[in-house]
Parts: C-alpha cells; structure tokens; sequence
C-alpha cells in the first residue's frame, strides 16, 4: 500500500464518518420531530373527539374524565369507517407511548388544560341546516366564519384533518345530523417547529464540529500505517541488498569449483538457484521502487513515444523464441501521466507476453485515444487460457498454470535431457502485481481478459 493510496483511504473515512453522523443526527432529529407532530395529532383527535362525545361541550375540570380512561363507546357521534382507521390508529399511538411519556390522559391528570383548550363547534340537523354555534372557548372567531369553516369541512372527504391553521373533526350525532369541530393547535405546532429548528442548527453545529475532530482522529489512525509502510519499503530494500552479498559469494565459489573440478550436475543446480534467487531480488527492487513512484509527480508525457521505444527494444527478444512483436501505436499522444512508469509498464506486460505466447504466436502492443484519455492493451496467441482464472492475475506471486509453475531447475533439466524445450516461464508472480501498482499510481485500471486463443491486458488511462 502506497501513501497516496493511505491518503486516499484516509479521505474516504473522513468523508464516510462525516456523512455517517450527518445522517444519525438527521435521523435522530426527524424521529424527534416526526414523534412530536403524531404526539399533536393524537392528543388533538382525543379531544376533539371528547367534545364531540360531549354535543360540542368541554365539562369543568370537576365533571370530566381521563380522555384515556373513558370507555370505547361514544356518547353523543357515530363514527364511520374513516374515523375508525384514525381512532386506531390514534390508541395504538397512545398505548405505545402514553405509558411512557405520559401522553393522552390531558384532563384527569392536568385539569387546567380546559383553560387553553381553544375551539368552536357548529351543529348541523339532518338536512344541513346549522342549530347551534358554539365559539365560548375562542376569541378570533365569530358565528359567521364558524359557519363558514364547518360548511367546508362537510365538503371534505377526510372526517379528521388540518384546514388552515385549525384541525377539524366532523362527526354524527346521536339524534341526527352533523356536529364540526375545529381546534387551535397553533401553539403545540410552534412548539414542534421550534423543536425541529433547534434540531438542524444542532446538526449544523455537529456538522462544523466533525469537520474538525474528524480528521485529526484519521490523522492518528493512518499514522501508523504510513509508518508501517516505509518501514515495509525499507526492510525491503535493506534485505535485498544484503542477500546480494551472499548470493554473489555462492556464485563465485561455485564457478571457482568448476574451474578446478570441472561443471557437475551440482554445481549447475547451484548456479541456476542463485541465478533465480537474484531474480527474485530484483522484483522485490521493482515493487519497492513502484511504490516509490507512485508517490512521484505526473506532467504532459507522450506516451506514443515512449511505448514505441520500448516495445522496439523487445522485437529482437521475440524473434529469438520465434515468436512475432507487431506494433499498432499513433505518432503521438500525449496525456498527463509518468514516462519511467510508462516504460516501465509496458516492460513488464510485453516481457510478460513474451513469455507466455504460444510458440510462433504473436504479440501485439496497441495504444490508442480515447474520450476519456487513453488505452494500452498489449495481447499474445495463448491457447490454454480458456481454463484460466483471472480473477487472481494480479495477485502477488500467484502462478496459474504448470507452465508458471514450473521451477528453473526442472526446466533446464528436462532441456538437457531433450525432453523438453528450455523455456523462462518460471516467473515469480510478481511482474503483474507491480504493473497494477503502477496503472494506478497513473490513477488508471488494468484487466485481463481472453477471448479466440488470445490473452489481452488492458491499461485504461484518464487525461
């Protein structure tokens, strides 16, 4: 893992928790809001109801009864299938949080409520016809607007609801016709707005505050895997060059040994394994320096050029394993990017395709624009990839097939039997995982796909 890449990380932990937390304080706060308004609405329908039991009357605070408390008959309306829905609805409110916070026993328990109770009712007979207007409890409304805001409600489909600033329940009477409602809810509703106000410029200030804590948390949290990382980078460097030591004595004794006893079977096993294990060293080299690249700065690169050189450098490699490298590149395409990890890219995907080409195939490298930037695909004849996961290409030192597995050693031995063709498909497994490290140190995407007997990686590069 890069520092870019930790940085990135980083970012997207700050941005995750911020979102995080914006979201729980807004839920937190519209459950809050949402609560009180159903609150409002359940305690306004109980008593509204109440004085509709009641033929438009509020009895003293010494007459009444707990609107709770009161049985499920109503004594003075009928009410429809409309009000039903809403009365359930209502009691299921009250009993999963009347117990709790004490909501919906307004009378039995509060008797000064009957003084803030603020409504006007109008009572209709069978034929419509207003018998009574009754405005006791309200001061802004006379006889005439009454009559006109319970004309309206008898229009209304819904029997309990909001109309302007009031909340209106229509129901029957006993004895016949229609008794209209209307409460003031004006106040409760302030409340709930206020509430609601208080609840976003908490989340604001919440929001401002995690802006701040959020990141230095991070900051923390990713310090010490940057740290882990350029200790990571160090002991690789430091390690590859120690074993070079060793391995370069090994190698020198052995060729003395030869040069006074003459080559054995041992001592050539020898070499090959120390030739390999410089191999190996020499990758680790690459994915401490890809990982230093990455970190590097991107200008305008001519990327045409750059592949071309590179690949040309490749042709005489190919035609000595009888292999053909054909070229399909524009004169020029410049697109922001790093001409050392360009090159060194496209080394690694054609020495790659090289390697694993079928006998008398072909490699084609090819480049060209696209709307977005750029893309590099280098492909090669390799009939026995139908079988393939490729799912895995890019994992570190992960060989899929016989041919990749094979060790140096046994392949030369079988050479020198004639048993088999010597062959340098005996890679580490490491080339592919550097060439990715290094497309997206170019904040691009590579992928492998096969299609015809023919392997392709695809490089994708944005401007």
């Amino acid at each position: 893992m890069t520092e870019r890449e930790i940085k990135r990380i980083r970012n997207r932990f700050i941005t995750v928790a911020t979102l995080t937390l914006f979201g729980v304080m807004l839920l937190m706060g519209g459950f809050i809001y949402l609560f009180g308004v159903i609150t409002v609405r359940n305690e306004t329908y109980q008593i509204m109801k109440y004085i509709a039991e009641n033929d438009g009357n509020l009895p003293e605070p010494t007459e009444q009864q707990s609107i709770t408390g009161s049985s499920g008959d109503t004594h003075g309306s009928t009410l429809d299938s409309q009000d039903e829905f809403d009365s359930s609805f209502s009691e299921t409110i009250d009993w999963s949080f009347g117990s709790i916070f004490g909501i919906g026993n307004f009378f039995g328990e509060t008797p000064e409520y009957y003084y803030t109770v603020r409504y006007f009712a109008v009572l209709f007979d069978e034929n419509e016809r207003v018998t009574n207007i009754k405005t006791s409890h309200i001061a802004n409304i006379d006889n005439e607007e009454a009559e006109r805001y319970a004309l309206a409600a008898l229009d209304r489909f819904r029997k309990f609801g909001k109309y302007g600033r009031y909340y209106y329940y229509r129901a029957g009477r006993e004895k016949g016709g229609a008794i209209v409602i209307y409460l003031d809810r004006t106040e409760q509703l302030s409340l709930m707005r206020r509430i609601l106000l208080s609840a976003l410029s908490s989340l604001g200030f919440g929001m401002c505050l995690s802006f701040v804590i959020i990141p230095l948390f991070s900051q923390s949290i990713v310090h010490t895997e940057v740290e882990n990382m350029e200790k990571q980078k160090q002991f690789i460097t430091n390690a590859s060059h120690e074993l070079k030591t060793p391995l370069a004595v090994i190698k020198a004794n052995t060729e003395l040994q030869e040069m006074m006893d003459g080559e054995t079977e041992w001592t050539q096993s020898t070499l090959r394994q120390v030739d390999r294990m410089s191999g190996l060293i020499a990758n680790l080299l690459q994915i401490a320096r890809a990982q230093e690249k990455s970190d590097g700065e991107l200008s305008q690169v001519d990327i045409a050029a750059t592949i071309s050189e590179t690949a040309d450098t490749f042709i005489p490699v190919a035609e000595s394993e009888g292999k053909r490298l054909e070229k399909k590149i524009p004169d020029s395409l410049v697109i922001r990017s790093n001409d050392s990890s360009i090159r060194q890219l496209t080394t690694l995907l054609i020495d790659n395709a090289i390697k694993y080409c079928d006998d008398g195939g072909t490699i084609l490298v090819g480049l060209e624009q696209s709307r977005r930037g750029a893309v590099l695909t280098v492909s090669n004849d390799y009939a026995e990839g139908a079988s393939v996961d490729y799912s895995r290409f890019f994992e570190r030192f992960y060989r899929q097939d016989q041919a990749r597995t094979i060790s140096a050693e046994t392949a030369s031995e079988k050479a020198a039997d004639g048993s088999q063709k010597s062959t340098d498909r005996n890679g580490y497994g490491i080339g592919l995982s550097i060439a990715e490290s290094l497309v997206k140190s170019l904040k691009g995407n590579i992928d492998v796909s096969w299609n015809d007997g023919r392997i392709r990686f695809t490089c994708r590069f944005s401007h």
